[in-house]
């Protein structure tokens, strides 16, 4: 089966880095497509507040994964300024949509 990119909205002011980030959604589509999913699923770049958002599906041992976004500044990658963890896709698109809003990434700048 093939799956279309996810639609985003997204101001302006963003790079995409990569978008690996599609429509397959487990709970929906079952595990048989589970191959959709990976650690690097989606990372935009804001040059102007200096801010990465960084989207992958991590695996575990409790309930086969989740997804975890995070808001990274000045590449701290130790210290993100926004996480989530979750196995919600309706709960990252609005993360995706909320942060790349100007009233959000501008209070990095």
């Amino acid at each position: 089966m093939f799956f279309e990119l996810q639609p985003l909205r997204i101001q302006a002011g963003w790079k995409i880095t990569y978008n690996n980030f599609t429509e397959y959604d487990i709970s929906i589509h079952g595990e048989e497509y589970s191959y959709e999913l990976n650690e690097d699923l989606l990372q935009l770049i804001s040059d102007k507040a200096n801010i990465i958002i960084d989207l992958g599906w991590y695996v575990n041992g409790e309930n086969g994964g989740n997804y975890i976004i995070q808001v990274v500044k000045e590449y701290d990658w130790e210290n993100p300024v926004e996480k989530v963890v979750t196995w919600s896709k309706v709960e990252i698109i609005a993360c995706i949509e909320k942060w790349t809003c100007y009233e959000f990434y501008t209070k990095f700048v």
